[in-house]
């Protein structure tokens, strides 16, 4: 079962255009949708999630633009 999941900060960011240095601000305080496995280990993510997450971004953004 190859690509269910994204494995670690690099990859995860790499998917997202985003600096895996910033990944736990990212989930904290963006709601990046990516978690540890009993808070050690690696990063893990769902590329579904990610995707939802990255329309998410993008809307906030262009609304943001739009109202000001």
């Amino acid at each position: 079962m190859d690509g269910v999941c994204y494995r670690g900060a690099k990859a995860i960011c790499r998917a997202v255009g985003e600096n895996p240095k910033e990944i736990v601000r990212l989930v904290r305080d963006k709601g990046l949708p990516a978690w540890k496995r009993e808070n050690r280990g690696m990063w893990r993510a769902l590329p579904e999630d990610l995707k939802q997450w990255m329309r998410g971004q993008r809307d906030v953004n262009l609304a943001e633009r739009a109202g000001g």
